[in-house]
C-alpha cells in the first residue's frame, strides 16, 4: 500500500475525515516494524550501547525529540539508562563540519569520533536519499554498527542500508512525519513500560 497523498478525495468527504481514513491504514500497515524497532532499540538498553540519530529538516527535529525521549522518557525503576545521542542538536559542530568538510559530513564526522562497537545509527529521512543521512549509514555498515532506518515511500537508498527500517507507506512527507511523530511516542511508552530490562549476564 503506497499513499501519494490525501488530498483530492472523494466527493462529499470533508479533508480531515479524509486525513483520519489515511492514518490508521498506514499505522496499521507498519505494526510487525515497529516491534523489531521496540526490540531493536531494547537490545541497545541492555547492552549498554548508544544509538545516535540523524535527520534533516523535520526529520531532525524529529530525531532531537525521539533521542530526549529515549534517554529521559523510556527512564523507570527497573529499567537501564537507554544511551541516545543527537547529531542534529550542536548548531556550531553542524556549520564547522559544513564548512571545513562539505554538508554531506556533517554526521559521519561526528558519529566517526564518538560511535563505538556496538553502538547504533538511527537515520530518519522521508526519501532515503538524502546524501548526508546516507552518507552516515554507510559509514556505520562500514564500522560494523547496525543502522536503523524510518522512512517512507519507496525507503529509497536506505532501505539497502538498513538492518532494521520502519517505513510509512507514503509519499505524502506531512502524513509520513506525523506518523513518525506516533511511532516515536508509541516505542517511547512501550519501553519505559516494559521493567523486565535487566542487563544480560555475561556470555562464558
Amino acid at each position: 500500500m503506497t499513499q501519494d497523498s490525501i488530498a483530492g478525495g472523494r466527493p462529499g468527504r470533508r479533508p480531515w475525515e479524509e486525513y483520519l481514513d489515511a492514518a490508521g491504514p498506514l499505522l496499521a500497515a507498519m505494526g510487525d516494524q515497529v516491534q523489531q524497532l521496540i526490540t531493536e532499540l531494547d537490545e541497545v538498553r541492555r547492552e549498554g550501547a548508544a544509538v545516535f540519530l540523524a535527520g534533516n529538516g523535520g526529520s531532525a527535529s524529529a530525531a532531537s525529540h525521539l533521542a530526549q525521549d529515549l534517554l529521559k522518557g523510556t527512564c523507570a525503576e527497573g529499567n537501564p539508562p537507554l544511551r541516545a545521542v543527537s547529531l542534529t542538536d550542536n548548531l556550531s559542530m553542524l556549520t564547522a563540519y559544513a564548512n571545513d568538510c562539505g554538508y554531506e559530513r556533517v554526521f559521519v564526522e561526528p558519529l566517526r569520533l564518538l560511535a563505538r562497537p556496538g553502538d547504533r545509527l538511527l537515520v530518519i529521512s522521508c526519501s532515503g536519499t538524502s546524501p548526508n543521512v546516507v552518507a552516515a549509514a554507510r559509514w556505520a555498515k562500514g564500522a560494523g554498527l547496525r543502522v536503523i532506518a524510518v522512512t517512507a515511500g519507496t525507503g529509497g537508498v536506505l532501505r539497502d542500508l538498513a538492518d532494521t527500517e520502519v517505513n510509512t507507506p507514503t509519499k505524502d512527507v506531512g502524513m509520513a512525519e506525523a506518523m513518525h511523530s506516533m511511532i516515536f511516542h508509541f516505542v517511547t511508552q512501550s519501553l519505559r513500560d516494559n521493567s523486565d530490562n535487566s542487563p544480560r549476564p555475561p556470555q562464558s
